[in-house]
């Protein structure tokens, strides 16, 4: 299926490391500012030295643009047992992922923001 243009939300699905399982991450597209910002940031100047700072750029953008995650995909300790990250119960859950799923957060960025790849002649459709 090609891409819908005008679609201002996306879906990323990712297997994660930790528990084996697939996450879905939603996101919205980023702007052409924010696409901007993303490139002049992965850098940084103090004083005469240029700081490398992509492990930051990707995680403060991934955050700027994650909008949201399938049901049940990140549970939290909650009255005795995990109970599902809630965006509606839990205001706090970019905290949380910030915290402790910042790999798959960044992993969105490093997708939404540099992961564009090129198919092969012999590639149909990505595997």
């Amino acid at each position: 299926m090609g891409r819908v243009l005008g679609e201002e939300q996306h879906v990323l699905l990712v297997r994660d490391p930790v528990s084996g399982s697939v996450i879905t991450l939603n996101y919205r597209r980023p702007t052409s500012q924010e696409r901007v910002a993303y490139q002049m940031s992965a850098f940084r100047l103090e004083g005469n030295e240029r700081r490398f700072c992509l492990g930051e750029t990707r995680l403060k953008f991934g955050l700027e643009i994650l909008t949201g995650f399938g049901a049940g995909d990140f549970l939290v300790p909650e009255d005795g047992g995990p109970e599902p990250l809630d965006p509606g119960r839990h205001p706090d859950w970019k905290a949380r992922l910030t915290e402790h799923a910042p790999d798959l957060v960044s992993y969105l960025a490093q997708q939404v923001f540099e992961g564009l790849r090129l198919a092969t002649s012999e590639e149909k459709e990505w595997g």
